[in-house]
């Protein structure tokens, strides 16, 4: 089990140094297609169906290095290139179907596609080229629409039915996780049904504790003292949850969500070491409070997209640690991965830090 490095301090010139090293990662090890990862691997401790999961995790993978690279708002000619193989790869192969009715891993897939199909729509001139991601990013949303579980939001399992329509069974952080790539989409003129997020948030009010936490699932709601579903089990889920509150909830919702920021980065801070202590643990949910490795970079990432939201003062502070953090786990190849998915774990890892760092790097100070 590998030990984070413990850094007490990070400049900007420091993170920046890891961006970097990360952005060369991900430059050296894009396929030639345009995608990232293979799945190849000696993993066995996780249910994934061949060949479905293997091609939802590449999607959704090469999706968030995608963003990465184009949260990056470089113009070196490496970049550039990098970006147009992986967008034209990502158009084509984005669809993926469910694996079997009980395995709707596609719905990570879909979701993260609509994030780099929002990213690509904010920056694209070619008006060819913006009709076809357009028409792509509308497709993930009918995907979204399709496997919508029957309470609503999304989950990626249904042992319970296997129908064509899947459920119950919707996790709160998938159902965030989808709630912010469909904002995303919207603010650049994708067509989001308003009942999808409507019955979404109403699985987040369902899930959501008493204490801000949200518990893994709503069938999990039923066992609130289960360490999943306590602060400490919740620390990579509660980020997402209010920012998917704060992008679609009426404004008392809004309001209350905005207000539960400092509380969500006080607990990652001081509980925080749950989460870094699963990461690379070979079996999910086998550490304290039942956090996985995979939790790891996903609340990272959330935390530092929920910077824009919390106070000035607050913001600085947990930058810095959300950085500090995340400078510390860095591999010696300049890569991150916190759970042996395949060979798809460095290439997500990757993509969720390089873009958690470029959002907490500005609030850092400089070095003297």
């Amino acid at each position: 089990q590998p030990v984070e490095r413990s850094l007490a301090r990070v400049d900007r010139q420091t993170i920046q140094a890891s961006i970097d090293k990360g952005v060369a990662w991900l430059l050296a090890n894009q396929h030639k297609d345009g995608a990232w990862g293979t799945p190849a691997s000696n993993l066995h401790d996780i249910f994934a169906p061949v060949p479905g999961s293997q091609r939802a995790f590449r999607v959704a993978s090469s999706a968030l290095a995608l963003s990465a690279l184009l949260d990056l708002g470089s113009e070196r000619k490496e970049v550039v290139a990098s970006i147009a193989r992986a967008k034209a790869w990502l158009i084509e192969h984005h669809d993926v179907r469910r694996i079997r009715p009980n395995t709707l891993y596609n719905t990570w897939a879909h979701a993260y596609a609509l994030e780099a199909f929002a990213r690509l729509l904010a920056v694209e001139k070619d008006a060819a080229t913006k009709t076809a991601l357009l028409a792509a990013a509308q497709r993930a949303v009918e995907r979204l629409v399709k496997w919508e579980a029957v309470e609503g939001g999304w989950g990626y399992y249904d042992f319970q039915v296997g129908a064509a329509r899947p459920g119950p069974g919707s996790t709160s952080f998938t159902t965030a996780t989808g709630l912010v790539a469909l904002k995303m989409a919207a603010d650049q003129g994708v067509r989001v049904p308003r009942r999808l997020v409507t019955k979404a948030l109403a699985v987040l009010r369902m899930t959501r504790r008493p204490d801000g936490a949200y518990a893994y699932s709503v069938p999990h709601r039923f066992y609130p003292q289960g360490g999943v579903n306590k602060i400490k089990g919740s620390l990579a889920r509660t980020p997402p949850c209010l920012e998917a509150w704060i992008d679609w909830g009426p404004e008392a919702e809004v309001t209350r969500a905005k207000g539960g920021v400092k509380a969500a980065f006080d607990n990652l801070e001081k509980y925080g070491h749950f989460l870094r202590i699963a990461r690379k643990y070979p079996i999910p949910h086998e550490t304290w409070y039942q956090n996985s490795g995979y939790f790891c970079f996903y609340g990272y990432y959330y935390a530092a997209r929920l910077l824009q939201y919390a106070d000035l003062d607050v913001r600085r502070t947990h930058a810095h640690h959300i950085a500090r953090h995340l400078v510390g786990m860095q591999e010696k190849d300049g890569s991150w991965w916190d759970y042996q998915l395949f060979n798809f774990h460095k290439p997500y890892g990757t993509g969720y830090v390089v873009m958690a760092l470029l959002m907490a790097r500005d609030h850092v100070p400089a070095s003297e």
